[in-house]
């Protein structure tokens, strides 16, 4: 029953198990448990959603949402890991250097013709 919010900056690794709403950056590692909601912004090194993110997530490297999870918003990831069951909804943008720019995600959670669980929208 934690509830935090501001701005958290220089972070090795943050766990949320409450709920926050701030601006995160300069982190190398968020984590958001089953019981954990974010919302707000954040810049991050690596990112584990089994809970729920709303808002403006950068991840430079992995991004995994695992089957209880639900990212939503403006998303930016270098590399991204879907359980099934995990939803992504909003715009991602992968950033790498085959890159085909943002995609408009409306529900990730069913295979297409476009990949595991991605549906443009």
């Amino acid at each position: 029953d934690i509830r935090l919010t501001g701005e958290i900056s220089a972070c090795q690794r943050l766990i949320v198990e409450g709920s926050v709403e701030a601006e995160l950056t300069d982190t190398l590692t968020l984590e958001i448990a089953d019981t954990g909601y974010f919302r707000g912004s954040a810049a991050v090194g690596d990112c584990v959603v089994s809970g729920s993110f709303d808002g403006d997530l950068t991840v430079s490297g992995l991004l995994a949402v695992r089957a209880s999870g639900r990212v939503g918003g403006a998303i930016r990831y270098g590399e991204i890991e879907v359980e099934r069951g995990g939803r992504i909804t909003g715009r991602t943008d992968v950033r790498s250097a085959d890159s085909q720019g943002p995609q408009e995600v409306t529900d990730a959670t069913h295979p297409t013709e476009n990949g595991p669980g991605l549906r443009p929208a």
